[in-house]
């Protein structure tokens, strides 16, 4: 039999990874030619598969998979925001996500931002390279015994711990869903408050949910006595962006340093593009060589396990399709 899978969108240099793994099953990897629903709902009709990156998943995109017969929607990366879930589990549609790749390369971009905030390190560049020398006369200080808040302590906020303690920070952490500390050395707060209180720098590593969006903005930032740098390499709607950039020009914020931002990308006349106090990258802190590589080949992997009968890896609504047998079995 000859499948089908459609890649709706990707950012990579080709696919030749995907093919390599799929060919051996007689699968025709696709790349869609666009990314809007229509094409997407059109595509989806004829596939078996697909590979999604950031495109919308809309409910109506998997009414289309589903009457096409699309066994699996498997996402490039660690969040499935884009792709309608509940949908799909209602669709009998399996979902799956990579979601422990890129956790050096998040982490080592985290504390990139940090330390290029910390230290002044853009600012001075820029004005070097505009003709300039001059040396930072305030607003730089020791990084040891200063407080760093991660808010959200899974993988990549330990990672960001481990390498916060070796510069002798402070680590508080405040995730709802941790007991005890994943690595000796981090403090844990009982509530976002508390954790964001005395804070000089805030990283965030908590997943976008609808309870989540927002989790940042005016009402948070006031509870911040310290006037901290703001540190996102999460997900953008984390952060309420006009209730940021107004904090820094307040002076309620220190810096903003930022890989990923709502809307994306950021608009061009958008005032964080030029600020002395703000660092923004295009959201590639997941980026590497090896860390790309490996995403794209674990992407198509479960997509070879769906197609031919095997249990995925990292399936993300594998309860809600096991709960849907169950009912259709009664």
């Amino acid at each position: 039999m000859a499948w089908r899978v459609v890649v709706t969108d990707h950012v990579f240099d080709g696919i030749e990874i995907e093919r390599s793994v799929l060919a051996p099953l007689g699968a025709d990897v696709v790349v869609a030619p666009a990314a809007d629903e229509d094409t997407l709902t059109d595509l989806a009709r004829g596939a078996d598969a697909l590979l999604v990156c950031y495109a919308k998943v809309t409910r109506a995109v998997v009414d289309a998979a589903a009457e096409g017969g699309v066994r699996i929607i498997s996402r490039y990366g660690v969040g499935y925001d884009n792709v309608d879930v509940d949908a799909a589990s209602a669709s009998g549609i399996l979902v799956t996500n990579v979601p422990d790749y890129c956790l050096d390369e998040v982490a080592d971009h985290t504390f990139a931002l940090l330390l290029s905030a910390a230290r002044g390190v853009v600012r001075a560049a820029t004005t070097l390279r505009e003709g300039g020398w001059a040396v930072p006369q305030e607003g730089i200080h020791s990084l040891r015994g200063r407080q760093l808040t991660l808010v959200g302590i899974g993988r990549i906020g330990s990672k960001t711990a481990e390498r916060a303690l070796a510069f002798g920070l402070r680590v508080v952490a405040y995730d709802p869903y941790i007991t005890e500390a994943p690595i000796a050395g981090i403090e844990l707060s009982g509530s976002l408050e508390e954790a964001l209180r005395e804070a000089d720098f805030v990283s965030l590593h908590a997943p976008m949910t609808p309870e989540n969006r927002h989790l940042i903005g005016e009402e948070t930032i006031a509870q911040m006595s310290r006037a901290p740098v703001l540190i996102n390499t999460s997900r953008g709607g984390l952060v309420d962006l006009a209730a940021a950039t107004a904090a820094l020009e307040s002076g309620r914020l220190a810096g903003v340093a930022l890989d990923v931002t709502e809307p994306e990308p950021l608009p061009e006349d958008h005032p964080l593009r030029r600020h002395p106090r703000a660092i923004v990258t295009p959201h590639m802190a997941f980026y590497s060589v090896e860390a790309q590589d490996e995403l794209q080949r674990r992407a198509a992997e479960e997509v070879a396990r769906a197609l031919t009968g095997e249990a995925p890896r990292s399936p993300v609504n594998a309860a809600a399709l096991a709960e849907r047998a169950r009912s259709a079995s009664d």
